[in-house]
């Protein structure tokens, strides 16, 4: 399919290629970050610097210790530092290289926003305790909204690189029943992504010796609903899966007229590996290796799936400005 040229407002050229590079080291420390997270929850490292945040343990800078909790807690606090800086940076490059009206200067303030956010809510569970052994039912609902919250994260930060890398904004109106589709797909993973943390804090807080306990341990009624719940976790990530896999199956063919084909490879082949890692990290008693790659692949499956949206929602072809602005 030939590309169109698209008119937007002006961009300084010149700059865009340091910019790119930002985007895309900005969205890796992000998905470290995240996956980062998951190490601290599953070592109950939580409470390893007290309640104190952003400090650790009232320093801001590590205290000699052997103390293998704080070294977790406070190398997850270092990087993600790490990650508000990085974010800060590219809003100033963006801003810097970009003219006003232009698309890219909202969607890196909506990451620098949602990246606050996540920072509260990190704060939040820190200082109020839902750390560590804690199992109340405030720690169950935060856990799943602190990861769902980093999905919406990762997908802005997905939808500004896609305008840095010169593609046009997505047209939500133009084909709604393909929007609808695409945020129904969307939604599924997020849901997927919910259960799943959900499922990943009851396998840490009420851990079973095998697999059969495991499986007795889900159909008692004794048991504590955040275990009962653990048998959603598979079938709400094979139904969601199989949809988005026939979905990106059915409009391969377009995709990859677009030029955006390696997404959907992703996205296919990355929901067969998910499928066979999830059962696997099961029967082996849902290790720390398994359960950090199967996160890994998660956040690699929302942005892939963000980018075949954009592709199929978008005009083909990249974006060149009216009239440049020099640097």
């Amino acid at each position: 399919m030939a590309s169109r040229t698209v008119a937007v407002a002006p961009v300084r050229t010149s700059s865009q290629s340091r910019v790119r590079w930002m985007a895309w080291v900005t969205l890796a420390i992000t998905v470290a970050t995240i996956v980062m997270g998951a190490v601290v929850r599953a070592t109950h490292s939580g409470d390893g610097c007290g309640a104190s945040w952003p400090a650790c343990d009232g320093s801001l800078v590590l205290p000699g210790t052997g103390d293998r909790a704080m070294v977790i807690e406070f190398s997850h606090r270092m990087i993600s530092g790490l990650s508000l800086i990085a974010v800060v940076v590219l809003a100033v490059m963006v801003f810097r290289t970009y003219v006003a009206g232009h698309p890219t200067r909202k969607a890196v303030l909506w990451s620098l926003g949602l990246l606050v956010l996540e920072a509260l809510i990190g704060a939040a569970i820190v200082l109020y305790g839902w750390v560590a052994h804690d199992r109340s039912v405030a720690r169950q609902i935060s856990v799943p909204v602190h990861l769902v919250n980093t999905f919406l994260l990762t997908a802005v930060l997905t939808y500004t690189l896609w305008l840095i890398e010169g593609y046009a904004k997505p047209r939500w109106r133009a084909v709604p029943t393909r929007t609808r589709a695409l945020l129904g797909l969307s939604f599924a993973l997020l849901l997927v992504a919910a259960t799943g943390a959900t499922t990943s804090l009851a396998d840490t807080l009420f851990a079973a010796e095998t697999l059969a306990e495991g499986v007795r341990q889900d159909f008692n009624r004794e048991s504590e609903l955040i275990v009962q719940l653990r048998i959603l976790h598979p079938i709400v990530a094979v139904s969601a899966g199989t949809l988005i896999a026939w979905f990106t199956w059915r409009h391969l063919d377009e995709i990859e007229a677009r030029g955006h084909v390696w997404a959907a490879r992703v996205l296919i082949a990355g929901i067969a590996v998910q499928a066979m890692l999830g059962f696997v990290h099961i029967a082996l008693l849902t290790p720390l290796a398994t359960g950090l790659l199967h996160l890994f692949i998660a956040q690699a499956l929302w942005i892939a799936l963000m980018w075949v949206a954009l592709t199929l929602l978008s005009e083909p072809g990249r974006v060149t400005s009216e009239a440049g602005a020099g640097d």
